[in-house]
């Protein structure tokens, strides 16, 4: 048996960090980059402004890092396609993006819908599995659910409902073994 068909490496949590360029108005503003991601090691760097101590220097490792010229269908296919082809397997499979405001979690789930190369995570996967839908044998038959959830001041919002006041609410089960997000 596989590693893949055994589930020995699908049900790893695996986390990928990237790391944004600085934009017009961090320059403007006289602000320099203090994050050197080394993508080879996976490993970022951080530290201190005018530091000439290496041991003011934080070094952070993680299962993939992509830098600031990183492409979006990179960061796709090491990070959401594996993902994606165990759903198309039937299984169920999360990608979570966690970060402040203002460092590139939407601009890497759903980029810009305007330029091919551009596109982000979540159209990227919706590609993927409508491309494998529409080259499956006509008699099979495929249920799609999607959930783009936002955590947000401890408030959980399903951005692809029609409402999106529409609040959701978490339930745990006894035994913690699955979240269940419900409608308020």
């Amino acid at each position: 048996m596989t590693a893949k068909a055994s589930g020995k490496d699908s049900d790893n949590v695996r986390v990928a960090v990237r790391c944004r360029p600085i934009n017009e108005t961090e320059l403007r503003q006289g602000h320099t980059v203090v994050v050197r991601a080394d993508e080879v090691h996976g490993t970022i760097r951080i530290s201190k402004l005018q530091s000439r101590y290496d041991d003011e220097v934080k070094t952070f490792t993680f299962d993939t890092v992509f830098g600031p010229d990183s492409k979006q269908v990179d960061i796709y296919n090491a990070t959401a396609r594996p993902i994606v082809d165990f759903v198309i397997e039937g299984y169920n499979g999360t990608v979570f993006a966690y970060g402040q405001t203002g460092t590139g979690k939407t601009f890497t789930m759903e980029g810009n819908r305007s330029v091919p190369e551009l596109a982000g995570i979540i159209p990227n996967s919706f590609a993927h599995i409508f491309g494998h839908i529409a080259k499956s044998e006509e008699d099979t038959t495929f249920l799609v659910r999607c959930s783009y959830l936002e955590i947000y001041n401890e408030e959980v919002r399903d951005l692809l409902d029609r409402d999106h006041t529409t609040k959701k609410e978490v339930c745990f089960n006894s035994s913690w073994d699955f979240i269940l997000v419900a409608h308020a």
